[in-house]
């Protein structure tokens, strides 16, 4: 019996990992699922053959979110590679390392993601091959890899062999004729670059050690040497005079001395020297993303799919909402933001939050924060049916807050889940009216937030987070000039010039 081929399938949150392995498998064996809540390394394993026979074992491995690790999520990941390399070496080391990254611009966390795996994980000594997806929309799939070889080449990606695919099995007509055609082209390159006579990779006897070294590149802070000896005696199992060798065997070899064991003749490092350039990285002043809309549009939903955790109170009562104006801190792909979820705008005078007293908070909460550190976006969060004049009322609002200022305004348009065929159709139906009402956006995001149980609002959840994300990153303006006469502008906008509170 032919031996079992092992591939390790690594990328971000999003690019469509489940999806391949059941574009490989073809049947639906991997649950598409946001791996946001789980820690870098983690794996799942999925056995897969094919018609001639061949037997593959494929490890979906969740990669970096970030270009930066927290020390906690560095420790984590030690003892997570220590247990896949281990894992592998048992099964006869790793045949192939497929990396999955949909189109789009190669971003700082692509980067980190294939250093991680195939430098510092792999040595550079196991064959990559670049998978990439929902490229449904090409004329000719492959046009993408032409067209961007060049760009990829100039951030030191480079693989053995690549794929353009669309991994969407939802779809019909000439995009399911396309998925059809994809799985086709998965297993050729696969079968090309995972050559049963060679031997897959088993590291060497240093690869622990250097491969904690070179991860400290990704970190944020600096890991202690009892951090490291807890994390190689408690989950990796070593013994605890072994784990102290390899911490210090790091510390000296790869020059990091908060890593070497003290003794007499060893001098105390402060801790406020290191790399300065991580420091100044991680208090960068964050950009202030504040999230507007009426009541019950899914603003407070909206910031918890942002931010991973269930920060944001929520809730389905009808006078129940948000009544001040609450910060949360998250960092995406390196850039940290600061998200501001707002009172709920046309509650009427009998909701929790009446219009006149939201519009007066708004106004104050804008004019304050400008004053102090700028308002670096606009997210004008919409329910996703049809437009209204409350859109458009609370639109020509948020203008005249921000006054003469340049500051980016984007729609959100939530509780897309059942919309058919994709959620980014809202938008195609809904931006005509838009402009009609003279509503223009710097950018849209068509989203759900709900968690879901099936594998289709998991699979739109997740497209959701990365629309999402890669609208704040690519809006956020970087000016920080307070917008003029916001209150006045505000109030004559809201209830006419003439009446006073």
């Amino acid at each position: 019996m032919a031996p079992v081929m092992n591939i390790v399938l690594f990328g971000e949150t999003g690019a469509g990992k489940s999806s391949v392995i059941n574009l490989m498998a073809g049947q639906p064996i991997a649950h598409m699922s946001p791996d946001s809540h789980r820690c870098t390394l983690h794996w799942t394993e999925y056995p897969i053959t094919f018609e001639n026979g061949t037997r593959y074992k494929v490890f979906d491995t969740v990669g970096l979110e970030e270009p930066r690790l927290q020390t906690g999520e560095y420790l984590a990941a030690i003892s997570n590679a220590y247990g896949l390399i281990n894992n592998l070496k048992e099964r006869g080391g790793i045949n192939l390392l497929l990396f999955c990254v949909r189109r789009g611009r190669v971003t700082a966390t692509m980067q980190s993601n294939y250093r991680l795996f195939f430098e510092f994980l792999c040595e550079e000594k196991v064959p990559l091959v670049l998978v990439v997806t929902n490229l449904e929309k090409e004329t000719k799939m492959e046009d993408w890899y032409t067209r961007n070889v060049v760009h990829l080449e100039k951030h030191n990606i480079r693989s053995a062999g690549h794929v353009c695919i669309t991994a969407a099995n939802l779809l019909d007509g000439r995009y399911r004729d396309k998925y059809e055609e994809s799985r086709g082209i998965l297993r050729r390159v696969v079968e090309a670059h995972c050559n049963v006579s060679m031997e897959g990779w088993t590291s060497g006897q240093r690869w622990l050690a250097l491969f904690i070294s070179k991860l400290v590149e990704f970190v944020i802070g600096r890991p202690k040497k009892t951090d490291i000896i807890g994390i190689l005696t408690k989950r990796c199992g070593m013994a605890k005079e072994v784990a102290r060798q390899v911490a210090q065997q790091i510390g000296e070899e790869y020059d990091l001395p908060q890593l070497r064991i003290k003794n007499q003749n060893h001098t105390s490092i402060p801790s406020d020297v290191g790399n300065t350039d991580l420091q100044q990285e991680h208090h960068i002043r964050p950009c202030n993303v504040v999230i507007l809309g009426e009541s019950k549009v899914g603003k407070s939903s909206l910031i918890n799919l942002i931010t991973g955790r269930k920060e944001a109170k929520t809730s389905p009562d009808v006078f129940e909402s948000t009544v001040d104006t609450t910060s949360y801190n998250v960092t995406i792909r390196g850039q940290h933001f600061k998200l501001w979820d707002t009172a709920g705008l046309n509650e009427g005078s009998e909701g929790r939050v009446p219009a006149a007293l939201a519009a007066n908070k708004l106004t104050k909460f804008l004019g304050d924060l400008n004053k102090r550190d700028g308002v670096h976006l606009l997210v004008n969060c919409v329910r996703g049916t049809r437009v209204t004049k409350a859109t458009r009322t609370n639109y020509q609002m948020f203008l005249s807050a921000i006054g003469h200022s340049k500051v980016p305004i984007v729609i959100v348009a939530t509780g897309l889940e059942d919309f058919r065929p994709v959620m980014t159709e809202w938008w195609n139906q809904n931006k005509d009216q838009l402009a009609k009402y003279r509503m223009n956006f710097s950018g849209y995001a068509c989203v759900t937030t709900l968690p879901g149980e099936d594998a289709v609002t998991q699979e739109r959840r997740t497209q959701s987070y990365n629309d999402v994300c890669r609208l704040l990153l690519d809006h956020c303006s970087e000016s920080q000039t307070p917008p003029r006469r916001g209150a006045l502008f505000l109030f004559e906008t809201l209830f006419g010039s003439n009446k006073t509170y």
